[in-house]
């Protein structure tokens, strides 16, 4: 961690090392997401080597970009984003909450989207459904964090809100 090298050395063939974790383990600020360890006895070697692979994280953020919505035509929007590898499909998790209730204020929405391959974002749509209701409600997006997952890292933007105005 920080500015420490560390190096493994065995020259004892009786010796082992086993059961080896890091954690946010870097390298010149790239989080280093892939471990090989290469035995050189095979090679005649008396040197065993531990390889690696680094890569930026992947770093998920959300935002309103269309923070009012109305059962009158206004469409609300979230846009999640990615920075990172964009070469495969990401589904991102989320949790709905707010005073407005998810398929009777507006059209259901899941708890996930997909951000496809090639893609760094993705929207989400918040379409008002016709009520009675008089004033406003809210549709609160928070990102979920994945536990013990390096899918994604949450960025600095993990909710946003968009407001359903109903007068």
């Amino acid at each position: 961690m920080g500015n420490t090298d560390a190096s493994f050395l065995i020259n004892d063939p009786q010796q082992s090392i086993s059961n080896l974790a890091f954690s946010d383990f870097s390298i010149k600020n790239k989080l280093v997401t892939n471990f090989s360890f290469i035995s050189s006895k095979q090679d005649k070697s008396n040197d065993d080597q531990l390889n690696f692979t680094s890569s930026y994280p992947t770093i998920v953020n959300i935002i309103a970009t269309k923070m009012y919505a109305s059962q009158f035509g206004e469409i609300g929007e979230f846009v999640i984003t990615r920075t990172g590898d964009t070469t495969q499909d990401l589904i991102v998790k989320y949790t709905i909450h707010g005073t407005a209730e998810n398929g009777v204020d507006y059209q259901s929405i899941a708890n996930f989207v997909t951000i496809t391959a090639g893609a760094s974002e993705v929207a989400i749509l918040i379409q008002p459904q016709k009520s009675d209701y008089e004033g406003s409600r809210t549709v609160l997006l928070t990102l979920d964090n994945l536990y013990n997952s390096i899918q994604y890292m949450l960025g600095a933007n993990i909710h946003a809100v968009v407001n359903i105005l109903n007068s």
